[in-house]
């Protein structure tokens, strides 16, 4: 057989194999990568979070994706705290870089809202014409969004630091996006506490979208890298690894899936899931954070210091009080940990007060108060919280109490509105128990 006719085989047959490939490992043609990266909270005990954003940040750019394509949402009120000890720098890692450094400052301070960030997904300029940079996703039916938030979260909901962006809300805002073509393939990652009920039960498999999170719906996200010298925690468990993983992988060669698994095996502290179109988790890193090749980046293992997300504040002043050498300053600290603490045990006891308002009956006041139900009725969910908001405290602001919420999930099990109105009705309002400590965020966290 001639060389030449051998050669018009193997070209023959590649073309095949191409023509043959999976319509989810095409590379969309002309197609742009964008991103949204969003910390969704504030305080120096939170630095974690905006130190995950700015670490996703340079990875993105990194690989080539550029600012213009690039929107992100922070607070910023970390990197020039008073507390910050290295002034304009934020790190993500002990041993780590500042991650800071050229981050756009798009949607910061009272900007950092879920009306902003939906109005910046459904690419409405309008929406946002007096806000911070006006910069909306512009992306076609040909492009890849990478979406990734971190903060504080709860059953069905992701806390911003003024208000909460709820399943129901998130997921009508995806689905808008998919019926204006606004994606050809959309990845989300999410770090928050019970985020998998943002996606559980409501995410179609259908619409192109594949999202991870960091715990399952019942389950909170974990805290990491407490930095002495900080005091505070540098990162969050599901982040940190699957950011040091983008950092030291060839993006062009790992599958999402790849770096599902990594993450999953290496959260050990919470279950990290996976939802949506499972088939996008066959595509490369690369087509949601990145296309250019760039020099891996491996950093130094160190201690882990995981620790429950909303238990994150308690453990900072748990440590400073150890190690204060001042009388005073352990005396301040001291009094501080046990009214955080005393709030607690006050919320968990007016919970239960508020449960045997409503059942009557000892065997299932035990079954609300010890079961963790998943959310199903996200209608009912949504008018209990909306009314818990505007009469005790807003839910963004008092992180703990998002571990008691569950019990309000087997209310809305019930068959009528009877329990509803019920549930509504016992809360006291502004005027009653809930008003303690509630214009103190630091003392309720």
């Amino acid at each position: 057989m001639s060389s030449l006719r051998v050669s018009a085989l193997l070209l023959l047959a590649f073309a095949v194999t191409i023509n043959c490939l999976p319509r989810y490992l095409e590379t969309p043609e002309n197609g742009n990568l964008w991103a949204v990266l969003i910390a969704g909270s504030d305080t120096w005990d939170n630095y974690r979070h905006q130190a995950d954003i700015c670490h996703a940040y340079q990875i993105l750019k990194k690989h080539g994706i550029p600012d213009d394509r690039i929107i992100v949402f922070m607070k910023d009120d970390i990197a020039n705290n008073e507390a910050n000890p290295t002034p304009g720098i934020i790190i993500n890692h002990p041993k780590g870089s500042d991650v800071y450094k050229g981050v756009p400052k798009d949607y910061t301070g009272l900007a950092v809202t879920p009306k902003t960030f939906m109005a910046v997904l459904k690419g409405d300029k309008k929406a946002v014409s007096n806000y911070g940079s006006g910069k909306v996703l512009q992306s076609g039916p040909n492009d890849h969004v990478f979406v990734y938030f971190a903060d504080h979260g709860a059953p069905g909901l992701i806390a911003f630091p003024e208000g909460e962006l709820s399943a129901k809300d998130l997921n009508k805002t995806i689905n808008y996006m998919h019926e204006k073509n606004m994606y050809g393939k959309m990845v989300i990652y999410i770090e928050a506490c019970e985020s998998g009920s943002m996606f559980e039960g409501i995410l179609p498999q259908n619409i192109n979208v594949y999202a991870t999170t960091a715990a399952n719906a019942t389950q909170p996200s974990t805290a990491c890298y407490y930095d002495e010298k900080r005091e505070t925690f540098l990162g969050d468990s599901y982040s940190v690894h699957w950011m040091e993983d983008s950092d030291k992988e060839v993006l062009t060669k790992e599958t999402l899936q790849q770096q599902y698994e990594i993450t999953k095996n290496e959260t050990t502290e919470s279950s990290v899931q996976q939802y949506g179109d499972l088939s996008i988790a066959q595509l490369r890193v690369s087509e949601f954070q990145g296309r250019k090749d760039s020099e891996g980046i491996v950093l130094p293992k160190v201690e882990n210091d995981s620790i429950r997300s909303r238990d994150a504040s308690i453990e900072i002043l748990r440590r400073k009080y150890l190690k204060s050498n001042s009388e005073e300053e352990q005396s301040k600290l001291k009094r501080k940990l046990q009214k955080m603490l005393d709030n607690r045990l006050f919320m968990h006891q007016r919970v239960s007060e508020i449960v045997a308002d409503i059942f009557h009956d000892h065997n299932e006041e035990k079954d609300v108060l010890e079961n963790r139900y998943r959310l199903t009725s996200f209608d009912c969910y949504d008018t209990i919280r909306a009314h818990f908001n505007g009469e005790c405290f807003r839910l963004s602001k008092v992180h703990y109490f998002s571990s008691e919420i569950f019990a309000y999930f087997k209310f809305c099990l019930e068959p009528s509105q009877r329990v509803i109105n019920r549930t509504v009705s016992a809360y006291p309002g502004r005027s009653g128990y809930w008003i303690i400590g509630s214009n103190d965020s630091t003392y309720l966290i």
